[in-house]
C-alpha cells in the first residue's frame, strides 16, 4: 500500500476522503435517513401508536450519545482504523437483529444495540482521520466534503429503499443496509485506512496557504483534554446551541414523513430526497471553500438562521411555494450542518483530543433531538398535529444562532486563551521562511556624489 499510496497523482489522504463519503453515505442512511420511512412503517405492523416507536429510536440515540466520548477517547489513543473495523461487523449484526423485531420490546433492545457499536461506523471515526491526514485550512475542506456522505445517502438511497420497502416491507431495507455497511466499510478499513500519513512513509496534506508548514519543525498538536473542554464556558455554549440545532434538524426529518401525511402532502419522501440532492451537490464545492474561512461563526449564524426561514415558510404554506423555500433553504444551509460540529471543535479547542472532545459535545447536542422527537410524537398523538412541535424547532434554530455567536466572545476570554496555551497552542504565526543567503558579490566602487553641472561619473571598465 505504501508504493501505490505514494505513486498517486494525489494525496492519499483525499483517497481516505472518497472512502469516508461512501462509508458515511451508507451507515448514516441506515441510523439517520431510513428513520423517518421506518418509524410509520414499524408503528403501522406493530399496531403502535407513533410515540413508543419514535422513543425506541431515540433510545438507540440515547445510547450512542452516552458512549461516544468513550469511543471517542479509545480512538484518540489508538486510532480509527480498529473501530471502523469492529463497526463494519458489529453494526451490520445489530441491524439484522433488528429487522426481525415483532414487539416493541424488540424493537428497543436491537436499536440500543445500534446505538452501542454506532459510533465505531460514524462520525468520529473518519472525522478524526482527517484531523491527522491534512493540516492547516486544508483540514477544514476536507472535513467539510467527508460530510457528503451525510447528504448522499438521503438523495440516492432513501428513494430506492422507499421503493424496496413499499414492496417487500422494512425489516428488508434494513438488512440490505446491513450488508452494504459489513462489504464497505469492512473493506475500506481493512485494506486502505491507516490512522496516520507516517504509517505510508507520507505528511499530511497542506494547502497553498500553509506551504510554509512543509517547511518548519513538527509540532505537536495542541488540543484541549476533554475535562478540560468540558470546564470551559464555551463548551457550554456550544454545546446548547448545537443541541437546539440538531434538535430542529434530527426531529424535523425523524417526523417529517408523518408532518407532510398529516398535512395532506403525499410526496414526503419526494420532498426529503431533493433537500438531500441540493446538500449532496452542494457540499462538495462548498466544503472545499472552507479552508478560506479563519473562524466558523458566520457560517454558524448563516446555516442556523437559514433552518429557521426554512421551517417557518413550510409551516405557513405547504403548498408548491412553501415547499420550494424548504427544499432550497433546507438543503442548501443544511449543506454546512454536519460540519459545524467539528469546524467549531478544531477551532476553539484544537486537535490534540478531538475524539474525547467531539464524543463529549455530542453527548451534549444530543439531548435536543431526543427531546425535540418524543416530544413531537407525543404531541402529535395527543393534538393530531405538529404545529406545535414545528414551531418551537423554529424558535429554537433561531436561539442556536445567537449561542453560536456567543462562543466567539468566550474563546477571547483570557482563561480560556491561558488553558489554550497551557494545552499546547501557540499564538504566533509560523515564522516566514526566509530564502537562502546568496554567495557576497565583489565590492562595488561608490559613485560619486551628484554634484549639479559635474560631468557624469565614468562606468567602470
Amino acid at each position: 500500500m505504501r508504493a501505490v499510496a505514494q505513486r498517486l497523482p494525489f494525496h492519499y489522504g483525499w483517497f481516505l476522503v472518497l472512502a469516508a463519503v461512501l462509508c458515511n453515505t451508507v451507515s448514516n442512511t441506515s441510523t439517520f435517513w431510513a428513520v423517518t420511512m421506518w418509524i410509520p412503517a414499524i408503528a403501522e405492523d406493530l399496531g403502535a401508536p407513533r410515540t413508543p416507536v419514535v422513543t425506541a429510536f431515540m433510545a438507540g440515540q440515547a445510547v450512542s450519545a452516552g458512549i461516544g466520548p468513550f469511543i471517542g477517547r479509545y480512538v484518540d489513543r489508538h486510532g480509527a482504523r480498529a473501530p471502523l473495523l469492529a463497526g463494519a461487523v458489529l453494526l451490520p449484526a445489530a441491524l439484522t437483529f433488528t429487522s426481525f423485531a415483532g414487539s416493541l420490546p424488540h424493537l428497543y433492545l436491537g436499536w440500543c444495540l445500534v446505538g452501542v457499536v454506532r459510533g465505531l461506523a460514524q462520525p468520529i471515526p473518519f472525522n478524526w482521520l482527517m484531523t491527522r491526514w491534512f493540516a492547516g485550512r486544508q483540514r477544514q475542506s476536507a472535513i467539510g466534503i467527508v460530510t457528503v456522505g451525510f447528504s448522499l445517502g438521503g438523495a440516492v438511497l432513501l428513494p430506492l429503499l422507499a421503493s424496496i420497502q413499499h414492496s417487500t416491507g422494512w425489516p428488508v431495507t434494513m438488512r440490505i443496509l446491513a450488508v452494504l455497511i459489513l462489504v464497505l466499510q469492512g473493506t475500506v478499513a481493512l485494506v486502505f485506512v491507516r490512522d496516520h500519513p507516517s504509517a505510508l512513509g507520507m505528511q499530511p496534506s497542506v494547502g497553498r496557504s500553509d506551504r510554509a508548514l512543509a517547511s518548519l519543525p513538527v509540532v505537536e498538536p495542541w488540543g484541549f483534554t476533554a475535562g478540560a473542554a468540558l470546564r470551559s464556558m464555551a463548551f457550554w455554549l456550544l454545546g446548547i446551541g448545537l443541541m437546539l440545532f440538531f434538535m430542529g434538524q434530527g426531529s424535523v426529518t425523524n417526523l417529517g414523513l408523518d408532518f407532510f401525511q398529516s398535512r395532506g402532502v403525499e410526496a414526503g419522501a419526494a420532498v426529503f430526497a431533493a433537500a438531500a440532492t441540493i446538500r449532496t451537490i452542494a457540499r462538495l464545492p462548498l466544503g472545499a471553500t472552507l479552508s478560506r474561512y479563519k473562524s466558523p461563526y458566520r457560517l454558524g449564524i448563516a446555516v442556523t438562521l437559514s433552518q429557521s426561514v426554512a421551517l417557518a415558510a413550510l409551516l405557513l404554506n405547504t403548498d408548491t411555494a412553501g415547499i420550494g423555500v424548504f427544499v432550497i433553504l433546507w438543503g442548501i444551509g443544511g449543506a454546512f450542518g454536519p460540519m459545524l460540529e467539528p469546524l467549531f471543535i478544531t477551532h476553539v479547542f484544537g486537535v490534540r483530543h478531538f475524539g474525547a472532545v467531539s464524543g463529549s459535545l455530542q453527548l451534549v447536542s444530543f439531548f435536543g433531538q431526543l427531546v425535540g422527537s418524543i416530544g413531537g410524537a407525543a404531541l402529535f398523538d395527543l393534538t393530531g398535529s405538529y404545529s406545535i412541535p414545528y414551531w418551537t424547532y423554529t424558535v429554537g434554530f433561531g436561539l442556536s444562532a445567537f449561542l453560536l455567536i456567543s462562543v466567539r466572545w468566550a474563546e477571547r476570554r483570557p482563561r480560556h486563551i491561558a488553558t489554550a496555551i497551557a494545552m499546547g497552542r501557540d499564538l504566533e504565526p509560523p515564522a516566514a521562511v526566509e530564502p537562502p543567503d546568496e554567495p557576497d558579490a565583489p565590492d562595488a566602487p561608490l559613485a560619486p556624489p551628484d554634484v549639479p553641472g559635474a560631468p557624469p561619473a565614468a562606468a567602470p571598465a
